[in-house]
């Protein structure tokens, strides 16, 4: 009898391991024993991740800035359990030892962190909030913050205790980039990632912990670092690293425009065969005095004119770098 208790047990494991995709979270299973002398399994599980009804492509960025689409399920949410222990009000808890990570780019961190389990407050074993206070401990050199809720929704309530000098504030969902730690408010708890991607119509790549990752060795209620695409209907918001911040592309410089209105002089060139290209021919003598006097500088304003520039006695009448603009 105790042996197909046991069968039963194992099969029913499985089971709900398959349907929460190996996310459980707080997962309780009970045998007992009914008036009828059946035995009957009850299964209690904290952990909700609700599946899309449709698959949207997920989208991630490579180490090169390729981006590239992936095998990954679609989430419309995950309500993970809870993540560190139960604090008073204002207080932190859940504190925990320091673990190595590398944080020099969003690349580097998922690929060590990936498939990977990491309970860095040995609280409820491997919860989502565990793979960003990882982040935090390593790129911040302090832990993260949920304001003493013991859930990921709450890391946003101290917004700015969490950002520090570090981060920045991301409250544009569209705006999203690899590196963004997201924050989702749904649920009883919320949950917590990394973007790996960019916004893709109202869905975002997320590298996280216990969001349908196999189950952990050893644990009852985490699950391993995975990646799925997650629907931004519960966006709270997200902390974007500053070294991870891109610089504004600057404007591509103004071209010079080669006419015979405007000529960027180079070096070799003369006035006699600017004169030549836009007049036709050359004319030397009080003609090309005339004809120089007609070109001014925008670049060196040491002499107003071409003309001025070779009638005095310290220069060239043409410089190599400057453009010049034929006054009407």
């Amino acid at each position: 009898m105790r042996e197909n208790i046991k069968k039963i047990i194992a099969a029913i494991v499985i089971l709900v391991l398959g349907v929460l995709g190996g996310a459980v979270g707080k997962t309780v299973l009970t045998v007992e024993t009914n008036d009828e002398g059946e035995t009957v399994v009850k299964i209690e599980s904290e952990n909700q991740i609700e599946l899309s009804t449709e698959s949207v492509p997920t989208e991630i960025e490579t180490a090169d800035g390729v981006i590239e689409t992936i095998d990954a399920p679609t989430v419309e949410s995950v309500d993970t359990s809870n993540i560190t222990k139960e604090c008073p009000e204002g207080e932190e808890c859940g504190q925990g030892r320091y673990i190595y990570a590398p944080t020099e780019t969003p690349q580097a961190f998922k690929d060590y962190t990936l498939g990977g389990c990491w309970d860095t407050d040995g609280y409820y074993n491997e919860q989502c909030w565990d793979l960003g206070d990882l982040y935090w401990q390593n790129y911040a050199g302090r832990n993260l913050s949920t304001c003493g809720t013991g859930a990921a929704k709450g890391i946003w309530n101290c917004k700015e205790q969490n950002a520090g000098d570090d981060f920045v504030l991301i409250t544009d969902p569209a705006q999203l980039q690899p590196g963004d730690w997201v924050i989702f408010n749904n649920g009883t708890y919320g949950h917590v990632g990394m973007a790996i991607g960019y916004y893709n119509n109202g869905y975002i790549a997320l590298l996280g912990q216990n969001q349908g990752g196999g189950l952990c060795p050893g644990s009852t209620m985490g699950a391993r670092t995975n990646i799925i695409n997650i629907s931004l209907k519960s966006f709270a918001g997200a902390f974007r690293p500053k070294s991870y911040i891109k610089p504004e592309p600057q404007p591509e410089p103004t071209p010079v425009v080669e006419s015979c209105d405007r000529i960027e002089v180079k070096k070799g060139d003369t006035l006699g065969a600017i004169m030549k290209r836009c007049e036709g021919e050359i004319k030397w003598g009080a003609a090309m005095n005339e004809y120089a006097k007609t070109w001014k500088s925008t670049k060196y304003m040491l002499y107003p004119t071409v003309y001025d520039g070779w009638a005095s006695t310290g220069g060239y009448g043409l410089f190599a770098g400057d453009v010049i603009e034929r006054q009407k």
